[in-house]
C-alpha cells in the first residue's frame, strides 16, 4: 500500500489579513506541516492543491497574494506536485487522479481548508472511493471551530478521522 498526503487550499485568503479568515487556521497549519514532514521522511507522495478562483472572486482570487500558498506550505512543497483546481473536490477537473495513479497510490491522507467543503468533497469523491481516506483532524479548519468539527463527525461515517 502506498500513501499520499494531500495538502488542500492552505492559502493567504484563509489566514489573518485575508479575505476569509478561518478559525484554528494557524493551529491547522502546525498540524500540516508536521504532516508534510512526517510524509517526506516516511518517502509517501506529497501533494499541493491550490484553489484559484476568477479574478473576480471574493476570495482565492486569480491573481491575489491571497490565492497564493501560506509561505511555509509553500516552502514544504519545494519539490512536491501543486494541482491547480477550481472546484470543492479536488480530484474535479484536476489531474490528482492521474497523478497518484502513476505512483500507484492506494491511501490517502487530507490535511487542509476548509474541513466542511473542500475537504469533505474531496474524501466523498468518486474518484476517491476505490482509496482508503483518513483525514487528520487537526490539519484542517473551517470558519468556525464547531463547523469543523461537525464536519470531521460527518465525514467519520464514510473515512477514517484522526
Amino acid at each position: 500500500m502506498k500513501t499520499a498526503l494531500i495538502v488542500v487550499d492552505i492559502q493567504n485568503d484563509y489566514f489573518a489579513g485575508g479575505r476569509f479568515t478561518l478559525e484554528n487556521s494557524e493551529t491547522a497549519l502546525a498540524a500540516s506541516l508536521e504532516a508534510i514532514a512526517k510524509a517526506r521522511q516516511a518517502d509517501e507522495v506529497v501533494v499541493g492543491i491550490q484553489h484559484i478562483a476568477p479574478s473576480e472572486g471574493p476570495f482565492m482570487a486569480r491573481g491575489t497574494t491571497g490565492a497564493d500558498l501560506h509561505p511555509a506550505i509553500a516552502e514544504a512543497l519545494q519539490g512536491c506536485p501543486v494541482i491547480e483546481k477550481h472546484q470543492a473536490d479536488s480530484f474535479l477537473g484536476t489531474r490528482l487522479g492521474e497523478t497518484l495513479a502513476a505512483q500507484d497510490v492506494t491511501a490517502i491522507r487530507l490535511v487542509g481548508m476548509m474541513t466542511q467543503h473542500c475537504i469533505t468533497h474531496t474524501a466523498l469523491s468518486p474518484e476517491a472511493a476505490g482509496l482508503e481516506v483518513t483525514i487528520v483532524g487537526a490539519g484542517c479548519a473551517a470558519p468556525t471551530a464547531t463547523l469543523s468539527a461537525i464536519a470531521l463527525a460527518g465525514l467519520s461515517g464514510r473515512c477514517k478521522v484522526v
